[in-house]
């Protein structure tokens, strides 16, 4: 068919325009995804401890890596949602393409329509109503083959969508002289995959009023193996199984029970159970409860081909004569409490499994997809069920309800690693987690806990080629991630420990390419200078190249305290440290440009180790004479002066003597002089008042001078 130019060309610029605002609120979105540390940091999560390099260092480092360098157990997350945040999702973009498929629906051209249906599907693909919506385009253009790929393709992005299978079966029904075994299959394949969601009870019931359908047409055909134990088959497991309506299907089943004769629904082997025990309480033969009757109905042709019985005749029935059985009227009620009274068991137990889960279910407020994020409360309910259902150990329960979670909570990282992690911990399935990780991609292609999450699963099971492969993907697209270059080293560092060989020299080419490139920002340079000693220090026993490149990371960012700390930790630490090396490090500290408080800290470390491990005690009075002259210059409102001069070292710690509020005047007390021989002193040293400091940022405490006792020449 033609296509309408006008129409075709204002769709395909709302479209380039849309897909221009898409690209442009992707990108503001991921900046803001990869520069929000602050907002981020509130997560509790690895992600919260996200570093960038500056714009103008950033480039693509893959090819740097060369191609020689190509969870495995479930940990119970406690059911905390805390740390969820918002998913990055452009809702915006979401809603241009509704706008462009809504002119789509009214489009003739099907290669266009395609196009944005699949376009749009590839980036939703949990939106079922674009599905169903798709096919009926595909339909009303005469493409049925079509029309049948996209429900397939529908079904397998959502396979427990309860409308989407409903919409594919209706959609089946409708074709004429359909063969009713593929519809079966059909109806099958959909219990199987969708039978136990929770809201699966309209696809039950659509699969018994099939398979009831059928057995009517086959009645009106009269054939010999006209029976009902499908529906008997159906009806067995929908009343073991917990679903929304399960209260009121045992009803359902007595009243479809008292419409048929028992042989028809039962299976062969539970109906000669019952009637022997039914010939046994009424002491008669099975010959004398079942009888040989003929049955006659008035049958009509449907739309779709298949026969059913009507009340009345008219245009277009026909009778029918079917040669059926009836049991006696006696056995034929013992026989159906028998079969209601093992039923009700079942439905018991199921009734319980029901009650246990209402609470969670009820909770559900939202359980279909939609761009829009998630409130708290329904977070949390999702992790607690998954918990809950994972302490009770049913795993087809756990994996539906998985499923059925991350239709809703598609965006939310969180859901798809605690998959992951269950199915590699109950299947060992190389094939299903990277499936759930494949799918993951697709709702969260920005979040970096995704990746590293699959990178670690591809290690544990030793595909470190693999491993190195899925964050070299990533960063080529999402390039500026700390976390990501130090789990891309610490593979190949692993890598070369379990083969045996060394990757030491590549491992340190790539730390001095992350510091070199991390010039123009002084705290990321300190980062990975710090990692680069901590190598240094502990995989290759080298301390001195570990300080080595601290103090040169030093002179970039001179007040990173946490360089001069470890600078002093490594020496104060290492035993290939001299006494002599340690108090350069601490010097190092000390001749720098950082604040008055932070010496401070650093000389009474430096003290410390002196009095405590120093051998010259010359040095000891050197450096206490320096650390008590860096402490006068400390201003008295700084909180860590008084800390200091209340030392125990000079002064003995006293309860005061009167309340802070009414502290007793100060007393001065000259140094005296030596008394003469035979003289005592003009008054007892134990008598003077003693000297009380006062800090108001502090707790009073009394300080007393500790004088000698004066001898008697």
């Amino acid at each position: 068919m033609g296509r309408d130019r006008s129409r075709s060309s204002s769709d395909s610029d709302d479209y380039h325009r849309s897909s221009r605002k898409k690209e442009d609120s992707h990108r503001r979105r991921d900046d803001r995804h990869r520069d929000s540390d602050r907002d981020r940091r509130r997560r509790s999560r690895s992600n919260s401890s996200r570093h960038r390099r500056s714009e103008g260092s950033q480039r693509p480092r893959s090819s740097r890596h060369g191609s020689d360098y190509k969870d495995t157990s479930l940990m119970t997350r406690p059911s905390v949602a805390s740390h969820f945040g918002t998913p990055p999702i452009d809702v915006a973009d979401f809603d241009n393409w509704v706008n462009i498929l809504a002119k789509v629906d009214q489009n003739e051209d099907v290669e266009y329509a395609r196009e944005k249906y699949r376009a749009f599907l590839s980036r939703y693909p949990n939106c079922y109503g674009f599905w169903q919506k798709y096919a009926e385009y595909e339909k009303k253009m005469g493409n049925i083959a079509e029309a049948k790929a996209v429900w397939e393709k529908g079904i397998i992005s959502i396979p427990l969508s309860i409308d989407l299978w409903l919409g594919y079966t209706a959609d089946v029904k409708n074709i004429k002289n359909f063969p009713p075994a593929s519809l079966r299959d059909l109806y099958a394949r959909a219990i199987e995959i969708a039978g136990l969601e929770y809201q699966s009870d309209r696809l039950w019931l659509e699969a018994i009023g099939f398979e009831r359908a059928v057995y009517i047409d086959e009645l009106c055909r009269g054939s010999s193996k006209a029976n009902c134990k499908r529906i008997g088959i159906l009806f067995d497991k929908l009343l073991s199984t917990p679903t929304f309506h399960a209260p009121s299907h045992l009803e359902r089943y007595v009243q479809y029970l008292n419409t048929i004769e028992p042989h028809l629904l039962l299976n062969d082997r539970e109906y000669e159970e019952i009637m022997k025990m039914v010939c046994k309480q009424l002491d008669k033969p099975i010959g004398e409860l079942v009888h040989q009757v003929q049955l006659s109905y008035i049958c009509q042709t449907g739309e779709n081909g298949m026969l059913n019985i009507v009340n009345e005749s008219g245009e277009g029935t026909f009778p029918v004569n079917v040669n059926s059985i009836q049991h006696d009227p006696t056995a034929l009620q013992l026989i159906r409490s028998e079969i209601i009274a093992r039923r009700s068991k079942i439905y018991e137990r199921n009734m319980k499994e029901c009650e246990i889960r209402s609470g969670f279910e009820i909770n559900i407020k939202r359980p279909y997809f939609h761009v829009k994020p998630l409130d708290y409360p329904q977070l949390f309910n999702w992790l607690s069920y998954l918990d809950f259902e994972i302490r009770q150990g049913q795993e087809d329960r756990i994996k539906i309800l998985f499923d059925r979670c991350l239709i809703p909570c598609a965006l939310y990282e969180e859901f798809w690693i605690k998959y992951a992690r269950w199915m590699w911990k109950t299947y060992k399935s190389k094939s299903k987690c990277r499936e759930v990780y494949l799918k993951a991609k697709t709702h969260c292609p920005t979040s970096l806990n995704l990746v590293l999450s699959q990178s670690g699963f591809e290690e544990a099971a030793e595909n470190f080629d693999e491993a190195l492969k899925v964050l070299d993907t990533f960063r080529r697209e999402y390039p500026g991630y700390v976390l990501l270059e130090l789990r891309y080293l610490g593979i190949l560092r692993r890598k070369a420990e379990k083969e045996g060989g060394t990757a030491s020299e590549y491992v340190l080419n790539q730390y001095e390419a992350l510091i070199k490139d991390s010039q123009a920002s002084p705290n990321l340079h300190s980062f990975y200078s710090l990692k680069l000693a901590r190598y240094h220090l502990k995989s290759r026993r080298d301390a001195k190249l570990a300080q080595k490149v601290l103090k040169k990371a030093v002179s970039v960012d001179q007040f990173n305290l946490q360089l001069y700390s470890q600078y002093v930790d490594i020496a104060y630490t290492s035993e290939s440290m001299t006494e002599l090396d340690v108090i350069q490090s601490f010097d190092l500290a000390l001749d720098s440009n950082l604040r008055l408080e932070d010496k401070v800290r650093f000389s009474q470390r430096k003290l410390d180790y002196l009095e405590e491990l120093g051998n010259n005690i010359q040095a000891i009075e050197d450096h206490r004479d320096y650390h008590y002259n860096l402490l006068g210059q400390l201003p008295d409102s700084v909180t860590i002066r008084t800390r200091f001069i209340n030392d125990p070292n000079r002064a003995t710690l006293q309860p005061a003597a009167m309340p802070p509020q009414q502290p007793p005047p100060m007393v001065y007390a000259p140094q005296m002089q030596q008394p003469a021989m035979n003289m005592m002193p003009m008054m007892p040293m134990q008598q003077i008042q003693p000297m009380t400091y006062m800090n108001p940022a502090q707790p009073a405490v009394q300080l007393t001078l500790i004088e000698p006792t004066s001898s008697t020449m």
